[in-house]
């Protein structure tokens, strides 16, 4: 995850942006840093929404998550083939990973515009509604619908995390 968040922030941290078009966005991957394929470039950004790493309002990309916190070390390039192995049985990817709590808050504050204070604020003022019966991370989608954002790019993640699925059909 954290190589890919890495992948991610080049992009805009390279078009000094806060948020980039889908076509720049994989541009920048493949032709401007030179990465990737075209279609490597897509899969990557695929990838980043599914993680909840990116949010997309129509058509336009945000990092949910701070891109001037990350840094790239010197002369950075993943691996052609970094995708391949965060898929494969065994290697920390998309079958073990979890999305925290955290990482929600960025999501949900990315995509809204509303800080994170309040964002916490409503999420906690909720929880108690629901006598804490409910884990916090579906509270805080379910506070992100109140406030319109669209969650689907992170739906799937929070309902493996909170159900303990490693991946479902």
């Amino acid at each position: 995850m954290e190589e890919l968040k890495h992948v991610v922030s080049a992009p805009f941290k390279k078009n000094l942006a806060a948020s980039l078009s889908e076509k720049d966005f994989e541009f920048s991957l493949a032709f401007d840093l030179k990465w990737f394929s075209p279609k490597t470039a897509s899969e990557v950004k695929a990838r980043a929404l599914e993680a909840g790493l990116l949010s997309m309002k129509d058509g336009v990309i945000v990092p949910c998550f701070d891109v001037e916190s990350v840094r790239l070390p010197h002369a950075f390039k993943p691996p052609e083939n970094f995708l391949e192995l965060k898929n494969k049985p065994g290697n920390s990817g998309r079958h073990k990973e979890e999305i925290s709590f955290e990482q929600i808050l960025d999501f949900i504050s990315a995509d809204t515009g509303i800080n994170k204070q309040r964002l916490v604020s409503e999420i906690n003022s909720m929880q108690e509604r629901l006598s804490y019966l409910v884990d916090i991370r579906i509270v805080a989608l379910i506070v992100a619908k109140k406030f319109g954002c669209s969650i689907e790019g992170i739906f799937d993640k929070v309902f493996r995390a909170v159900l303990g699925f490693s991946d479902y059909a």
